[in-house]
């Protein structure tokens, strides 16, 4: 390539034609992510509205079925109870009325226990109900359904003859469940899958088998609501599941049946991944073209940019007399002649910013807020002359309009005094020096209230104030105090807005850490509480153990970042749980033995789990051993004694006590008493005998009681 385009040599060349492509790249995936998005989101609507549709459709037509299967159960019921009709005495007399129709047979009931076969093979007795009896006498047909072992459920409809009353004589006709399956067929769409589920969760019918799985979430989901949509599976298998229910109660007297029309994402999202791959090429092409224009202007560039080139290196070598020439006669030419003025200034500025580099060290070497001041008041007298120097902090979020200001009121004295002073801030104040952002101030200092109120001793006649501001909120304040008003170059000032600026990065990086640390925590708990709500027996389970653990460490006198392994290690101690199925979680019963083993089984996935992460490998033996016993009986590894960590011996009892003292699916939550005298009762075989001690002081100090008093011997 370098043959063909000699200017791709420079990596100036390749650095424009890399920029000209992302110009065009970046907007161009970022209209081409947002359109994808949008077109997804649009088909997942209407995708969502339309199996809605269907499933509707479907329910409209098996109910009409039913209707029209009425119809003809009542028209029968009526020849049979019509004076003026005789009734025919052989079951092959009625064949006309069953072939190719919705029913496959009848049977008429005769003083509640007789039968006489119409046609077609016998059929069932009715639900003998008081509502059955009443539905039926209201002149409503009854819809019930027969399983058979290993075979379809037959479906069966009664009505009262006309005239009898149900108790007496009845009409049960058998339902073509074809007729049925037929009408949904015709009303189910291409590409879309259909199941039809008893009102237990049966299925029916089904075009196609559905998962367990789906058909389980929407017997789940169901139960929130008669109708609603749900995903199911991951990536392209992912299915789109709706579901409606058919309401049979008030024509039949039936439980509702349930509709459930499924299909795949990825037939769905067919144009969507069609519409993706066109804008990729359209991306690419457009890429094409923008490197076909960078090259030529490319072209154009680089030869002034290697004189550039060379001046830099020179100045860089620490030539600063070394000069420029280009007279191409445009921005370049201008270039050059900045650079020349450039090179004048760095000469002078070297040894400027030689002295400065040691202040800035010493400020953007700390990470606490107070070593940050405590370099800024130490060294600015060194860097730009002064009588004395404060540095006033600003409080952020609520504290807003709060400051504390460090003040050096006599820099000669070394080592001199720190004073602090505490300042309330107005908005307008605030404001109002944060406008002067880019340069330090000269003044008398009346208009800045309250930010030169830290000075008790002699006033300065002057101040050099510099703001320090990141992301547009004001972080704090320099202020250089003078006896006599001083008139400062342009190069002093600028010194002051670099130690400003370089206070500030400082500041805010300290601010920052401070943030991750709590952030850090705070991803723990959310990490908790997940956890916890795979079941709502657990929800806030990780947290109340956490603190307990917490409160047993400071008992027990560990020192401050052992407190914070307890606070880490707590939050995460069941994150094993989250392998555990929900059933076996809030499973209301005894735990069979290969649910127990499952469950036996989360500490070592926990450990397992926290395993890559390197900053959360001294929390994992509090994971992995939280469940030993004192004694050797727990699992996962049956350690004892002090081969488990105090950690997780800690944890151990903070665990059981918050399980014991909360409600279980299989029992109520114990009382605090009871909790305690099995706390005591263990001591020594399932926990540590000094943690159960620790915990019974903190019970009766919040109880106002003695140990003895709580039950605790204190052995």
């Amino acid at each position: 390539m370098p043959s063909v385009f000699p200017h791709l040599r420079s990596s100036f060349g390749r650095r424009i034609l890399l920029l000209f492509a992302l110009c065009i790249v970046v907007p161009g995936v970022l209209f081409g992510y947002i359109s994808l998005r949008q077109v997804e989101d649009k088909f997942h609507q209407d995708t969502v509205r339309r199996m809605r549709l269907q499933s509707r459709e479907i329910v409209m037509s098996i109910h009409g079925g039913f209707s029209s299967i009425e119809t003809e159960v009542e028209f029968l019921a009526g020849i049979l109870g019509d004076g003026t009709t005789p009734t025919p005495g052989r079951s092959s007399d009625w064949g006309w009325l069953f072939h190719d129709r919705p029913l496959l047979g009848a049977t008429v009931l005769r003083d509640g226990s007789r039968t006489e076969a119409l046609s077609g093979n016998p059929c069932p007795l009715p639900p003998r109900t008081d509502a059955a009896r009443r539905h039926l006498a209201s002149s409503h047909g009854l819809l019930y359904l027969q399983r058979n072992a290993g075979g379809s459920p037959r479906f069966f409809l009664a009505h009262a003859i006309r005239g009898k009353a149900p108790e007496r004589e009845l009409l049960v006709c058998e339902v073509n469940p074809d007729y049925l399956w037929e009408r949904v067929r015709n009303a189910a769409p291409p590409v879309t899958e259909i199941a039809v589920l008893s009102p237990d969760g049966a299925t029916l019918f089904q075009t196609r088998p559905l998962p367990v799985a789906v058909l389980g979430r929407v017997e789940q989901e169901r139960r929130k609501g008669p109708a609603g949509s749900l995903e199911w599976g991951q990536g392209s298998e992912t299915l789109l599941v709706d579901f409606s229910a058919i309401f049979l109660k008030p024509a039949f007297l039936s439980d509702d049946w349930i509709v459930v029309v499924s299909q795949s994402r990825s037939e769905a999202f067919a144009v969507a991944r069609h519409f993706m791959w066109a804008l990729f090429l359209s991306v690419a092409l457009v890429v094409l073209i923008a490197v076909f224009f960078a090259h030529v202007l490319i072209r154009k560039s680089v030869a002034p940019l290697a004189v550039l080139k060379e001046g830099t290196r020179r100045i860089s070598g620490g030539d600063f007399d070394s000069r420029v020439k280009i007279g191409s006669g445009d921005e370049f030419e201008d270039l050059a002649r900045s650079f020349n003025t450039m090179a004048d200034h760095l000469g002078r500025e070297f040894r400027t910013q030689a002295e400065m580099g040691r202040i800035v060290r010493a400020i953007l070497s700390e990470t606490e807020k107070e070593k940050i001041v405590g370099a800024v008041l130490d060294n600015m007298n060194a860097v730009v002359p002064c009588d004395s120097v404060g540095l006033s902090l600003v409080g952020s979020g609520a504290m807003k309009n709060a400051a504390i200001t460090y003040v050096r009121e006599d820099v000669s004295i070394v080592p001199s005094v720190t004073r602090e002073a505490a300042l309330s801030l107005s908005t307008e104040e605030i404001c109002r020096i944060k406008s002067a952002e880019k340069s330090a101030i000269v003044g008398e200092g009346a208009e800045f209230g309250n930010f030169l109120s830290g000075w008790t001793g002699t006033r300065p006649a002057a101040f050099l104030l510099s703001p320090l501001v990141s992301g547009g909120e004001l972080v704090g304040t320099l202020i250089l105090g003078y006896r006599n008003p001083p008139d400062p170059a342009r190069e002093i000032l600028i010194r002051i807005r670099q130690v400003a600026d370089q206070t500030t990065v400082a500041l805010s990086r300290a601010r920052l850490i401070e943030e991750l640390a709590q952030n850090d925590l705070g991803t723990l708990a959310a990490l908790a509480r997940t956890v916890d709500t795979n079941s709502h027996w657990t929800a806030g389970h990780s947290e109340r153990v956490t603190d307990l653990a917490m409160d047993l460490g400071r008992e027990l006198g560990l020192p401050t970042h052992e407190i914070d392994r307890l606070h880490r290690g707590g939050l995460l101690h069941d994150i094993g749980k989250i392998g555990v199925p929900t059933l076996i979680l809030d499973k209301p019963g005894k735990l069979t033995e290969e649910e127990f083993a499952v469950i036996k089984r989360h500490p070592s996935k926990g450990a397992m789990i926290l395993d890559p992460i390197p900053n959360l490998q001294n929390v994992i033996p509090i994971v992995s051993q939280h469940h030993e016993r004192f004694d050797g009986k727990g699992y996962p590894n049956g350690l004892s004694g002090e081969s488990i960590s105090l950690h997780a011996r800690i944890l151990a009892v903070a665990d059981v006590v918050d399980a014991l003292a909360s409600d279980r699916p299989y029992r109520p939550g114990w009382s605090r008493e009871k909790v305690l005298a099995y706390t005591l009762e263990n001591s020594g075989s399932q926990f540590d005998p000094s943690v159960v001690e620790a915990y019974h002081r903190i019970e009766a100090s919040r109880r106002g009681k003695t140990p003895v008093e709580t039950g605790s011997t204190g052995t």
